[in-house]
């Protein structure tokens, strides 16, 4: 019985071109219009109780989760993919701003990326002054950084 000579060779040794990676993220960005790219992508704001007394420091958990069964990359508006707001004050301070620089994010087929965050029940009203937050409900959000954002929002209640 003879052997072929594609028996003895090493199977990893070539790469036929065919087979090659193809950057899948980019290729989404390419193929799939950027409103498709959006709705592909829910967000959810959850934190780890709803009532707080005073002073306790508030958990925020941000998760955003790819639907496709594709990878998919985004432009942000920032170089950050997320930011967060307390009752509409961008990350419960009214001194900072976000960089005016673009970005992206990426995300595998059906990933989920969690980000977190603590409000301390404190708003920045100057680069040295906090005040507290009053009691009563506060509502939390979590902004994804594109054109046209993507946002959740829970709420707490300070006892």
């Amino acid at each position: 019985m003879t052997r072929s000579p594609r028996h003895d060779e090493d199977p990893t040794a070539r790469t036929p071109r065919a087979t090659r990676t193809l950057d899948a993220a980019s290729a989404s960005h390419a193929l799939l219009p950027r409103t498709l790219r959006r709705r592909s992508l829910a967000v959810a704001c959850t934190t780890d109780r709803e009532r707080y007394a005073p002073d306790d420091p508030v958990t925020l958990r941000v998760t955003v989760y790819n639907r496709l069964p594709i990878p998919l990359r985004l432009r942000t508006t920032a170089p950050i993919p997320w930011t967060w707001a307390v009752d509409g004050v961008d990350r419960a301070s009214s001194v900072d701003d976000l960089p005016r620089e673009t970005g992206a994010v990426a995300f595998s087929a059906r990933e989920r990326k969690t980000f977190r965050t603590r409000w301390y029940q404190r708003f920045r009203v100057a680069d040295d002054a906090w005040v507290a937050a009053d009691p009563g409900e506060h509502t939390l959000s979590a902004r994804l950084l594109l054109d046209d954002p993507l946002v959740a929002s829970t709420t707490v209640r300070i006892e």
